[in-house]
């Protein structure tokens, strides 16, 4: 089976700008700034997780729900 290197080098970008967005979104968040959940566009919270060592950001309605680990 041949890779299509095209294919590949589309993911690979499309996967590198998405980190960069949640990156950029998680900084905002975290430096207490309103910002809207990219899908509802309620704003986005710093919140405690279920597990105790474990934050997470997130809308109500859960759209947007990324959980981050503390070290």
């Amino acid at each position: 089976m041949e890779l299509d290197t095209k294919l590949f080098s589309r993911l690979q970008k499309s996967s590198s700008d998405s980190f960069h967005r949640q990156k950029a979104l998680l900084k905002k968040v975290m430096a207490g700034k309103k910002t809207p959940c990219p899908v509802c566009g309620e704003t986005l919270a710093l919140a405690q997780a279920k597990a105790a060592e474990k934050l997470k950001v997130g809308c109500q309605k859960g759209c947007t729900d990324i959980e981050l680990d503390i070290e």
